[in-house]
Order: C-alpha cells, then sequence, then structure tokens
C-alpha cells in the first residue's frame, strides 16, 4: 500500500513508528522464523534417520526454496495480518500534535503564549479567591465564638439602663445606712453620711 512520503515522514518523526515500516518489519520477522523453523526441522530429521553427508547438504541446500514457497503458501493469510496491522496502527491524518493542531487552526505563538498568560493570571485569581475565603470563615468562626460575649455585654447594657431609670432616695440610702451600722457591718456611717449628704 503507498504511502504519502510525508505523512511517513511525520509518523517516524514525530510518533515514533511508521504504518508501513510496521507491516515491513512483520513480514520480515516471518520469513525469518519460517527460514529458521525448516532448518531446525532439516537438522532434526537428518540427525533422526541418520541421512548421510551427501543427501544431507542436498536437503540442507533445498531449505530457502522451500522457505520461500512456504512464505508464498502464507501470503494470503499475511496479507489478511498486514490489513489488520493497517486497520489497528494507522494515524488517522486528523491526529497531529498539539503544537500543529494549534498552527492548523491559525493560532501563532504569541497568541498562544497570552492564552497561557491568561490562564495563570485565572489561576492566581482563584488562589486568591481561595485565601480570601479562608480568612472569612477564620473571622466567621471568630463571630461565632465570640456570640455569647456579645450577648452578655447587652445584657450588662440593658441592665444599667434599668438602674439608671430607677429614682433612687437620698433618705434610703441614709437609713440603709444607718442599719448597716447599728448592725456594725460598717463604722464611720456618720462622716460616710455626710460625705454622700454633700455630694
Amino acid at each position: 500500500m503507498a504511502k504519502a512520503p510525508a505523512k511517513e515522514e511525520y509518523e517516524l518523526q514525530h510518533f515514533n513508528f511508521s504504518l508501513e515500516e510496521l507491516v515491513a518489519q512483520n513480514a520480515e520477522m516471518v520469513q525469518s522464523l519460517q527460514s529458521k523453523l525448516l532448518s531446525r526441522f532439516t537438522e532434526k530429521l537428518i540427525e533422526k534417520r541418520q541421512i548421510p553427508p551427501e543427501p544431507a547438504e542436498r536437503l540442507r541446500a533445498s531449505c530457502n526454496k522451500t522457505a520461500l514457497a512456504m512464505y508464498s503458501d502464507c501470503q494470503p493469510a499475511l496479507d489478511r495480518l498486514n490489513a489488520l496491522f493497517r486497520q489497528t496502527f494507522a494515524i488517522p491524518d486528523s491526529v497531529l500534535l498539539p503544537t500543529d493542531v494549534l498552527q492548523s487552526r491559525g493560532y501563532t505563538e504569541e497568541l498562544v503564549g497570552s492564552l497561557e498568560q491568561e490562564v495563570r493570571s485565572a489561576k492566581d485569581a482563584v488562589m486568591q479567591g481561595a485565601v480570601f475565603i479562608a480568612s472569612l470563615d477564620a473571622e466567621m468562626e471568630l463571630h461565632r465564638a465570640l456570640e455569647p460575649c456579645y450577648q452578655a455585654e447587652e445584657d450588662v447594657v440593658e441592665l444599667l439602663k434599668e438602674l439608671q431609670e430607677e429614682e433612687i432616695d437620698p433618705q434610703d440610702v441614709f437609713d440603709m445606712v444607718k442599719r448597716m451600722e447599728i448592725a456594725g457591718i460598717v463604722e464611720g456611717a456618720d462622716s460616710q453620711v455626710d460625705s454622700l449628704e454633700f455630694e
């Protein structure tokens, strides 16, 4: 099967094999194996039958001719095998290296470089966003931990408001201090009361 030289060269250069090269190597391998097997079989036959030297040499000399005849008989099966090789290992024309695909679509090296830069920028933005989200999560966790403190502060403020709204009668304070003095809880209540009265 004829193949465009440029296509075959592209396969060899970039994919490290050529389909027609594989088919040719397979044919050579089959010929070589047939020839070796026939030679070994001939030597075993000569040894087992104890064939005299002269007929043995004629038998050995006919091995190449026999091997070619055997290969010729195998040709239809080899053609089917070669067709299977071509079907299995063929590289479609649409399969190109990534750089060649870009080139065939009109992408220049500069455009590819700018697209790669955009991708890097997008990755950086995603990473920065992830860091920002992680810091927000930590801050939210801190606010959740402080929630009871905020509630306690609000309770204290409410209590202070309630106490400020209550009216305190100086006479009530004076009576309370006197009772504490009598009970022996405080001493010098008069001077304290005087200072309270002056305030």
